[in-house]
């Protein structure tokens, strides 16, 4: 009697047919190279993409989601998901109104910042990230915002993996001040970097919360700091209300 599981087998077919850089397929052309009934493969790749494994497009292209191209397993996986589909017009719309950069980042394995989506803003001068870039957590509002919301002793293993250096000359290194900046955020719920890892960007931070309290991601607008002053009440409080929401949402 054969060990294999045949449907797992498609599964494990299907990923590594995807996960050849750059490789797209419709449902005809999934049903042609595995030589499945269209509802069989069908099944299959509404499987793939509510676990976050496959993107499909509007025009009915199915391809491999880029966070797990880039991070395989440790990327998050349905939690992660689920949320980036309720984030991603919220984050648009964010980003319309505000007329800023809004990102969404999480936690990586390496113990650094990486975003997992990006709006970007309408405007010419725009804060914007490559998508592979991963942030250090001690000088950025979202590792800030990160670090607040875990215990003292989480916080001191978290900062001691990388030496705590100065980006720019506004960083913050000193380790009293740090923690009083992360006592404030975990207080009023967001976070602020102005010119701490970037000169000219500043980020606003809040925590999106899963029904345990626990942080999944941190949703983040990226300013550009000349324009900040004139706008961070408004920013501070879409931070907040529309992080809350996609908090409620994965409660």
């Amino acid at each position: 009697m054969s060990e294999v599981v045949r449907s797992a087998a498609r599964v494990l077919d299907l990923l590594e047919f995807f996960s050849e850089s750059g490789k797209e397929a419709n449902l005809a052309a999934i049903s042609q190279t595995f030589h499945l009934p269209k509802s069989s493969a069908l099944g299959l790749l509404r499987t793939l993409c509510a676990r976050g494994y496959l993107d499909k497009t509007e025009q009915g292209v199915y391809r491999l989601n880029d966070a797990f191209r880039s991070h395989g397993f440790s990327w998050g996986g349905a939690r992660l998901t689920k949320l980036l589909s309720q984030a991603r017009p919220v984050m648009a719309n964010m980003a319309s109104e505000l007329e800023e950069t809004v990102t969404l980042g999480v936690l990586s394995a390496e113990g650094k910042i990486r975003l997992v989506h990006q709006a970007l803003a309408s405007q010419t001068i725009r804060y914007e990230m490559a998508m592979s870039t991963q942030l250090p957590v001690h000088c950025t509002a979202m590792g800030r915002m990160y670090l607040a919301m875990k215990s003292t002793e989480e916080r001191q293993a978290l900062l001691a993996r990388y030496p705590i250096v100065p980006w720019t000359k506004y960083t913050v290194t000193d380790p009293q001040q740090l923690e009083s900046l992360l006592t404030e955020a975990a207080a009023r719920h967001y976070s602020i970097s102005a010119d701490e890892v970037d000169i000219g960007g500043t980020g606003v931070c809040t925590p999106v919360l899963d029904a345990q309290g626990e942080v999944v991601a941190m949703l983040n607008v990226s300013c550009v700091s000349a324009r900040f002053s004139d706008k961070k009440s408004r920013i501070i409080k879409s931070v907040l209300e529309e992080g809350k929401k996609l908090s409620d949402l994965l409660a």
